[in-house]
């Protein structure tokens, strides 16, 4: 399997060496011996779709389901083309399944929508108390299809692939604490929101033990606000900060990824205080600090991802403290380089 999933891969990149593709699988068609309309023990081309999405790498390729509700089923090429027209995508994989008596049979093809053909077909057979086989015998025989088209191994295409730039909006919400007992004894906690952007630059495809590996930036803008404990005298923090950290994603498939890293960030803290005896004073300071970041993101599609992170705060100048901030989020694609 290691083999075929390798002339998967293969194929896959050899088709979007100019541009970045999205390959869409349709839902199949299943039919009795009659011509009806019947059911399979469970949906077909979703079970092809997760078995293939085993073989993805992310970052290089969209490769997603479409479900029947959507578009219905694609029987003709003008079905698969305009699927692709609506969907932006490159291929489409479609086809049929045929419930017979005693056996099942299945034609599934790849339609490619910049030649407006079909460039190849795969076929599947099995006993009709054999439905998990024949899947698994279909997805084998796409993967050899593919062996036969290209000839390509993985390794050649780590070489000459790079994981094009792409563009992300993160917004999050935290809440913490001070670390430090000094300002921990005063401050009941501090709120704020995160806005910003995150780019991953043009780089080389990393892909260790079966995950992708690849590198973002993020220019961060943050605003918290925080309050008096009730036994302290009246206090009021707003921070506004700017911080730039480069993390390193390793995306485990194409919905899960854990991520890390650091970088510097600039605070500008206003505060008002008003001691006991003593009139309301501003306060004003810039604080520069070391941040390092660890985090988990979930890809609810190719729009939009989910994240909850821990950052560490390290203030290095002045009344400093160490902070430890959980956030929670979402990054919404705004721009991705179509090669």
């Amino acid at each position: 399997m290691n083999k075929r999933a390798i002339c998967f891969t293969a194929l896959l990149f050899s088709l979007v060496i100019a541009s970045a593709s999205e390959i869409k699988i349709a839902p199949l068609a299943v039919y009795d011996g009659d011509g009806n309309k019947t059911e399979a023990p469970y949906n077909p081309s979703k079970a092809i779709h997760d078995e293939l999405e085993k073989h993805w790498f992310g970052g290089l390729i969209n490769f997603s389901h479409i479900s029947e509700s959507k578009y219905g089923i694609p029987v003709t090429i003008i079905d698969a083309h305009k699927i692709c027209a609506s969907e932006r995508a490159d291929y489409l994989i479609y086809g049929y399944l045929k419930k017979n008596e005693s056996s099942w049979l299945c034609e599934v093809k790849l339609y490619d929508a910049n030649g407006k053909k079909i460039i190849k077909e795969f076929f599947a057979g099995d006993s009709i108390d054999h439905y998990d086989r024949l899947i698994n015998v279909l997805c084998q025989n796409i993967l050899f299809g593919i062996e036969e088209i290209t000839g390509l191994n993985k390794d050649e295409l780590r070489q000459k692939k790079t994981r094009p730039m792409e563009l992300r909006i993160p917004v999050s919400l935290f809440y913490w604490n001070p670390v430090d007992s000094n300002w921990g004894d005063k401050i009941l906690g501090i709120a704020g929101v995160n806005a910003g952007i995150e780019l991953y630059p043009p780089q080389p495809v990393i892909v260790s033990n079966e995950k992708l590996i690849d590198f973002s930036a993020r220019f961060n803008l943050s605003w918290n606000i925080g309050i008096n404990k009730k036994n302290t005298y009246p206090l009021v923090i707003n921070t506004m900060a700017i911080s730039l950290p480069v993390l390193l994603h390793v995306h485990f498939n194409e919905r899960h990824s854990l991520y890390g890293g650091f970088g510097l960030a600039y605070n500008i803290e206003l505060m008002s205080i008003k001691p006991k005896y003593e009139n309301e004073k501003f306060l004003y300071q810039n604080v520069f600090s070391f941040e390092t970041i660890a985090g988990y993101e979930f890809d609810i599609n190719d729009k939009a991802r989910l994240f909850a992170e821990m950052a560490f705060d390290f203030h290095l100048l002045g009344d400093g403290f160490v902070s430890v901030k959980p956030c929670l989020g979402a990054s919404f694609y705004i721009f991705k380089e179509r090669r």
